[in-house]
């Protein structure tokens, strides 16, 4: 099989660790695709970037920012599991095709999991990767006193960062699936309009847990200057709803960020999203980003103190709000299946093969 995820340029652990996770649960199983059979691993991948072979073999994997591939129905998927209802109902599989994201069999992987009284560290904080190139977290960070997780390290640094952790505050969704994995608590945030509810929802429904995430406050000019043009171009996969929803308002919202997931992937592959895209990435990087830079440390120098300040005092709250963990039972239920399905992979590679 040729295993298929995303290989950001910067790194990011939640894509990286697919080249580790996979030979070590599936040995035996990999070569460049010569059996014409494609693994698509974790990751918000099920888009038309996964490239056309005899055979696709789906585990773990979601919905959430690009069109779906077409030809679904066309006898070459294999749908062994999803990582939540919004991506099965996205895709139009049964419900029997969700399971979770396929990251929780780090949890199959001896020594990392450390027992309560074992782990030595404090609070982790971990931005999502869009957030760490105009955020001041590790200012932040050094601030409170907490352990700042740059989601491009290596994923064996913040798989031990966060496994001696007694609590993750994370905006990145695999700093979250990781957590959990690990059995360390966590507060989901968000600090920009590009963090995508879709695929945190669909997560956390396939757990079981609320999706209740605290919005902090731009962390610098530069910050707000990004998030802005986030919103002007039409980029952001958030939906406010999260921030005041009830528990019997889920499926409700459910229902609105699939309809919202369709108009984005619509925009996104339209002539005018594509034109849109590349020109507001080069005005970011010629234009917006020197000016904001510029002004936080000239005239405008004490207003990027004080969006500091200011955030600052909001992750110290967040370490103290409630947060979230899986049930053991559901936990253990996940896990198991998704356990059973590495059995499915092999036969089915096996068959293949034959």
């Amino acid at each position: 099989m040729k295993l298929h995820y995303f290989h950001s340029p910067h790194g990011n652990f939640g894509d990286d660790l697919n080249g580790w996770l996979w030979p070590k649960l599936l040995p035996g199983l990999w070569d460049e695709g010569e059996d014409d059979i494609t693994f698509v691993g974790v990751g918000t991948i099920l888009n038309r970037l996964i490239p056309p072979s005899r055979v696709k073999i789906v585990f773990g994997s979601g919905v959430g920012y690009s069109p779906l591939p077409a030809g679904l129905d066309d006898g070459s998927w294999h749908f062994l599991a999803v990582r939540g209802p919004l991506s099965a109902r996205a895709a139009g599989l049964p419900p029997e095709k969700v399971i979770t994201d396929g990251a929780i069999l780090l949890a199959e992987i001896d020594g990392l999991t450390k027992p309560l009284d074992q782990r030595t560290g404090g609070v982790v904080f971990i931005p999502h990767v869009s957030s760490t190139e105009t955020g001041a977290w590790e200012a932040i960070c050094e601030r409170l006193g907490i352990t700042y997780i740059d989601p491009r390290w290596d994923f064996h640094d913040v798989f031990r960062l966060i496994g001696n952790a007694r609590l993750a505050l994370t905006e990145a969704m695999h700093g979250a699936i990781v957590a959990d994995t690990l059995r360390v608590p966590f507060v989901p945030l968000v600090t920009s309009r590009e963090i995508s509810s879709f695929k945190w929802m669909d997560w956390a429904l396939s757990m079981d847990i609320p999706y209740r995430p605290i919005r902090l406050p731009h962390s610098s000019l530069l910050d707000s200057a990004r998030d802005r043009m986030v919103a002007s171009m039409g980029h952001g996969h958030l939906h406010r709803a999260v921030f005041d929803q009830t528990p019997d308002a889920a499926e409700t919202l459910a229902d609105e960020m699939l309809h919202q997931l369709a108009r984005s992937a619509e925009h996104e592959s339209s002539a005018l999203g594509q034109f849109v895209s590349r020109n507001s990435k080069r005005a970011w990087r010629r234009l917006v980003k020197p000016a904001a830079s510029k002004a936080s440390g000239g005239l405008l120098r004490s207003l990027d103190r004080r969006l500091l300040d200011t955030c600052t005092e909001a992750v110290r709250n967040a370490m103290q709000a409630p947060s979230f963990l899986s049930d053991d039972r559901v936990f253990a239920d996940r896990r198991g299946r998704m356990v059973e399905k590495l059995a499915a992979v092999r036969q089915l590679a096996g068959r293949v093969d034959a």
